[in-house]
C-alpha cells in the first residue's frame, strides 16, 4: 500500500492524568513527543491530532479534532479519526509512544487487505490497540459501542475483524511500543532513574 496516498495518521492525545501534565509536550532528545510523531508519520497522506481537550498544538501545523464525548477515552479518538480522515485507513498512535517510527507504519500497512478491519501490533506481553491501522469499516462498530456505553478498546477489537501483528516479525524491538504513562516512566527513558 502506498501510505502517501492511502493512509492517514492520527495522534491521539488523552488526559495525561497519571503523568500530571500534558504528555504531548514532554521532550526526549530535545523534541516533544507530539513533534517526534508528527515527523515520523509525515510520510502518510495526512497527519492530524485527535484530542480529548482543546489545546494549542498550532506550532505543528496539523489539523486537530476535539472529542465530542470526552469521557469515552481512546475509542472516541478512533471514532473522530475515522470520521475526519481523507482516506479509508488510519494509523492510530497514542501520543505517549515516543519510540514509534515510520518504518513500523510502513510494515503494518503491508498487511492491509479486505479480510480484516484493523491491524494492530502486539508483543509477547500485550496487545497495543493504540498502535495500529483501522479501516473506515470500524466506524459504525465504534459508534454502536459508544452508544451502548462500552468503551473498552479490547471490546472494539473483539467486535471487528482484527489481525494482530507481532512486533518482532518486522524486526522491531518491543521497546518501540512502550507507553510513557507516569513520571517514573518518563524519568526512566531520560536515564534519570
Amino acid at each position: 500500500m502506498d501510505i502517501k496516498k492511502n493512509l492517514s495518521a492520527a495522534i491521539l492525545v488523552g488526559r495525561s492524568t497519571r503523568m500530571g501534565r500534558d504528555k504531548a509536550m514532554l521532550t526526549l532528545d530535545k523534541q516533544t513527543f507530539i513533534g517526534h510523531l508528527a515527523r515520523e508519520l509525515s510520510g502518510c497522506h495526512e497527519v492530524f491530532i485527535s484530542s480529548v481537550f482543546d489545546s494549542d498544538y498550532s506550532d505543528y501545523g496539523l489539523r486537530m479534532f476535539v472529542d465530542e464525548y470526552p469521557h469515552v477515552g481512546p475509542m472516541e479518538g478512533i471514532r473522530q479519526s475515522l470520521r475526519h480522515a481523507d482516506t479509508d485507513y488510519v494509523f492510530i498512535c497514542a501520543v505517549d509512544m515516543p519510540f514509534v517510527r515510520r518504518e513500523m507504519v510502513e510494515y503494518l500497512a503491508k498487511f492491509i487487505s479486505s479480510d480484516h478491519d484493523a491491524w494492530v501490533f502486539r508483543d509477547k506481553d500485550r496487545i497495543h490497540p493504540l498502535c495500529g491501522i483501522y479501516s473506515r469499516t470500524v466506524l459504525p462498530v465504534a459508534v454502536k459501542l459508544i452508544g451502548e456505553g462500552s468503551y473498552r478498546m479490547m471490546g472494539l477489537l473483539a467486535n471487528i475483524r482484527t489481525q494482530y501483528i507481532d512486533i518482532s516479525t518486522g524486526g522491531f524491538s518491543p521497546e518501540t511500543l512502550r507507553n510513557i504513562n507516569t513520571p517514573e516512566d518518563y524519568r526512566a527513558i531520560r536515564g534519570e532513574c
